[in-house]
């Protein structure tokens, strides 16, 4: 069988449900393209139940499929590196399980990156929806456009949501050259990774949505909105200084409002599910960190006003 032009890695953990909507939304793909479709499976689940919902909805596909079981589980980035490793199309898309794909949006990915031979990181729309499949948020670009790596770098450290995982696509070779998710980084080898790629690359956004990315109360990200979390992500500043990938200047301007955007989008997050205490702590990670408020952008300053305003302990009169 010839090389797939496009591998859909999945590593699954513990979610059956979930998983079978991420599967189902590949199984669309009509039987003319799923021979340049490879479907990957790393399971880390401890439950069976992924693994029966594979061989069960695979068995008719009409391409190239692997499944591979880990025990003991690997642990979620060394999860993720296996799925690549184990893939062999020439491009990636890492799907998380409790995401999805648009319908038709397999004939997109594929018709763009046989358009563009020569671009290695492809960045598409997604819609963040709810756990009902509601749409909360549509983003997505205005236009195809190329940035190169000194902008792709401001984009991605200016906006904590810039890469969502199942709007991007990379060539294989590129992890070859610039490396896998860092497990030793914990909950930030993502970003970790996209900058070590759009320093190198750059990366061609694309005007089309081709995925829905869950928000909801067990996602893992929600175990994100901490000290030490903030911390790991003061240390990538620190190191972008270093190598003086981005004057001063410009790097203090994204790092305010980095982090104004990841600390009100987490206490957002807890406040709509009614999760005031927390809402309350993530909202005290200001209070971690030394930021140039004055550089924040507008919409920033007034929701960290009325949230803290709001949230701010109550005083006792004597």
């Amino acid at each position: 069988m010839s090389t797939p032009v496009l591998s859909i890695c999945i590593p699954a953990y513990n979610r059956p449900k979930w998983f079978s909507r991420a599967l189902a939304s590949i199984l669309t793909t009509p039987e003319t393209q799923q021979a340049q479709i490879e479907i990957v499976v790393s399971d880390d689940s401890t439950i069976a139940e992924c693994g029966q919902i594979s061989h069960q909805s695979l068995s008719g596909w009409q391409g190239p499929w692997q499944y591979q079981v880990n025990s003991p589980s690997l642990g979620m980035a060394q999860n993720w590196n296996r799925c690549i490793q184990m893939a062999k199309g020439k491009y990636i898309l890492i799907l998380h399980d409790d995401d999805y794909l648009e319908t038709g949006a397999i004939a997109n990915i594929l018709e763009t990156v046989q358009a563009h031979p020569q671009t290695s990181a492809f960045l598409f729309g997604v819609n963040v929806v709810t756990a009902k499949e509601h749409v909360r948020k549509k983003q997505q670009f205005s236009k195809m456009e190329y940035l190169d790596r000194r902008a792709a770098l401001q984009q991605l450290l200016l906006n904590s949501s810039f890469v969502r995982f199942p709007g991007i696509v990379l060539q294989r070779d590129v992890f070859q050259q610039v490396g896998y998710f860092d497990e030793k980084v914990g909950g930030i080898a993502d970003i970790h990774l996209w900058i070590r790629i759009f320093n190198a690359y750059g990366v061609c956004c694309v005007p089309i949505t081709t995925a829905n990315y869950t928000v909801h109360a067990d996602a893992l990200t929600m175990n994100m909105f901490n000290e030490s979390v903030v911390n790991q992500l003061l240390s990538l500043f620190d190191w972008i200084e270093a190598e003086q990938w981005l004057d001063l200047e410009l790097l203090e301007f994204c790092k305010t409002n980095y982090f104004h955007q990841f600390i009100l989008a987490g206490s957002i997050r807890y406040l709509r599910i009614g999760n005031f205490k927390n809402t309350r702590k993530t909202l005290s990670l200001f209070n971690t960190v030394q930021l140039n408020s004055q550089k924040a952008v507008f919409k920033w300053k007034l929701l960290r006003f009325l949230l803290i305003s709001f949230f701010r302990p109550k005083t006792s009169c004597i």
